[in-house]
């Protein structure tokens, strides 16, 4: 919108421009017409809602734009909210997030959410991406029909397991019996509860197991469209606002594990309170907390705080 807009300037001389700015900055497409029904029905919550928003969490630079939107649409997505996913949707596009990456974290998180809201919001994404003229980037980025398979290698693999073969007697002979691709995947990954769900599931149903190991650790979880990091930190977001503790600790660990700084986990819980509110998101943190101090970093949080005022 352009500056010039006798719209946008009232509001800049009622608001501030800052938040103004910045709103317009990110994303061009919705932000006006949010602030003007805050405008017209209760300017005092617009002022509150604009300073810890657009003028305060989206403006810490702690989270790059990347990141936190796509956070952002795999917590949309989560809480079926499709007219936030539209619009976050629009904004990342605008910040120059690749359409297949976008893409991505819709199919990643079907996972956690099963395919009913990941279909609503794939309907909602071609819709978008159509618009906007960019479909041949989505057909231009596939992977092959048959993924990494190929490229990947055991003994390369090896090295990067995060389990000890004392935690994992059986691994050699799971690997026997359902492969070596999932089981490799998933001790590199999720070293927290992988070892101790395939055992149970070998218990109670092998055929699933074999199913799950290929759909998800051996599929999904090294396909590489998203780096590791950025696929922890959509997770961690998307088990905060379902208030999924269990979880949401195992991703919160894996994250810190795959590269995310302290700082950057806790970054993801604090901008849930715009999504899923004040109770979700505070559990979310005092767990986290919990986890720092078990883990003894949690002064990689405490001494890299913000300025208080920025």
């Amino acid at each position: 919108m352009a500056k010039s807009n006798p719209l946008v300037a009232k509001m800049k001389k009622k608001y501030g421009a800052k938040a103004i700015d910045n709103g317009l900055r990110l994303n061009p497409a919705d932000f006006m017409e949010m602030l003007k029904w805050r405008d017209e029905l209760d300017p005092h919550y617009a002022k509150l809602w604009l300073e810890y928003t657009y003028g305060g969490l989206y403006n810490r630079g702690v989270l790059t734009e990347r990141a936190r939107l796509l956070v952002a649409i795999s917590q949309a997505v989560a809480m079926d909210e499709m007219e936030v996913v539209e619009s976050h949707m629009k904004s990342a596009l605008h910040l120059k997030v690749k359409p297949r990456e976008i893409l991505e974290v819709l199919l990643q998180i079907t996972v956690y959410l099963g395919t009913p809201k990941i279909t609503r919001a794939v309907r909602v994404f071609k819709k978008v991406i159509t618009k906007a003229g960019r479909m041949k980037e989505i057909k231009a980025s596939q992977l092959p029909i048959d993924g990494v398979t190929k490229s990947r290698s055991l003994e390369k693999e090896r090295p990067t397991w995060r389990v000890p073969d004392s935690k994992f007697p059986e691994r050699e002979a799971m690997m026997q019996k359902y492969g070596w691709h999932g089981i490799s995947a998933g001790i590199r990954l999720q070293p927290t509860h992988h070892v101790e769900t395939v055992i149970q599931f070998d218990r109670l149903d092998q055929n699933y197991l074999k199913l799950w190991l290929d759909f998800i650790y051996a599929g999904m979880y090294v396909r590489g469209i998203l780096d590791d990091k950025t696929r922890l930190l959509c997770m961690v977001g998307v088990c905060a606002v379902l208030d999924e503790q269990i979880q949401g600790e195992n991703h919160q660990r894996a994250a810190l594990m795959l590269g995310a700084s302290p700082r950057e986990v806790l970054e993801v819980l604090w901008h849930s309170t715009i999504y899923a509110g004040m109770p979700r998101s505070l559990r979310a943190v005092r767990q986290f907390d919990r986890i720092l101090n078990e883990l003894g970093r949690a002064s990689e949080a405490y001494d890299t705080q913000l300025p208080l005022v920025l």
